[in-house]
């Protein structure tokens, strides 16, 4: 069923000195099984939209359904909109209280009051998910990596199976090495599992090189949306938003304007590396003629 979104509004402190629309006249659909980078500046609106999403925030103007549940309605059913789209905060990590990587993990499906073997199938399969064989089942979460301890912190989320994931700036704070971890297992983990994710970050590399669809937001709004390819072909407009393209994207562009014959498609270092592949290709062979 997705997500639907129709004319949503919200208002901060509405009717105070303080007031603020964080969001105006959002309009949108994400269908089941997409991979979305949400991006925007600080304050554009992204943090309170998401939370739109599971409910923690409801709409003043406007609504929104999420497969099949609207979370305006009255009594509508939060609780089993909670389970079916799970968020992962910022710094995630930072809520893990239990002694052990297994109770952690089980600490979601305990709550919902299911059977021990229902739990222990729940645990070992929002583990491998993540990367995190059963040599980690009795370890203390504070002796892992901060990678590894965010792996730990997702694989809660998704012991609640969620059909929609939503991560919030995952690899914030991490090390290169652990920010490597992080989105190599949420890229597989999407593969894997073909459930809905959206992805919220600063980083154009990041959303670049794993999301499949790009929404932009700037003071509230869409400012646009489209694949991949297609947002970041719109430098100039991103820039105006005190947003960036990539920087290989920057580097392709720059080497077009200087004669190199590339191919404008260019946002991942992996494009980068076949398109240079290729043009040597085409230079030897142009030499051997």
């Amino acid at each position: 069923m997705g997500i639907k979104i129709r004319n949503l509004e919200y208002i901060y402190m509405q009717g105070s000195p303080f007031e603020k629309k964080a969001l105006s006249d959002i309009n949108l659909d994400i269908a089941d099984g997409e991979f979305v980078g949400l991006i925007g500046h600080t304050g554009s609106g992204k943090s309170t939209l998401i939370q739109h999403l599971n409910g923690l925030l409801v709409p003043q103007i406007g609504e929104i359904e999420v497969n099949g549940i609207s979370t305006k309605e009255k009594g509508a059913e939060l609780k089993e909109l909670r389970q079916e789209v799970g968020l992962v905060f910022q710094y995630p990590e930072h809520q893990i209280f239990e002694e052990t990587v297994y109770k952690d993990v089980a600490f979601g499906p305990k709550n919902m009051g299911l059977s021990e073997n229902e739990i222990h199938e729940r645990v070992v399969e929002a583990l491998t998910y993540v990367g995190l064989d059963d040599s980690y089942y009795e370890m203390s979460p504070f002796e892992l990596s901060g990678g590894q301890r965010r792996r730990v912190a997702i694989a809660g989320v998704l012991a609640m199976r969620p059909k929609t994931l939503i991560l919030d700036e995952p690899a914030a704070g991490l090390d290169p090495a652990g920010r490597e971890e992080i989105l190599t297992q949420i890229r597989a983990l999407y593969l894997k599992s073909k459930m809905t994710v959206i992805l919220v970050s600063h980083s154009m590399e990041d959303v670049a090189r794993i999301a499949n669809r790009i929404i932009v937001m700037n003071d509230g709004k869409i400012a646009m949306d489209g694949k991949v390819s297609e947002i970041f072909s719109r430098g100039d407009e991103l820039k105006n938003m005190g947003l960036d393209v990539p920087q290989v994207s920057a580097l392709a562009t720059e080497l077009i304007k200087r004669g190199v014959k590339l191919d404008s498609n260019i946002y991942t270092i992996e494009r980068a590396k076949a398109a240079i592949m290729l043009l040597a290709k085409e230079k030897r062979g142009a030499e051997e003629c």
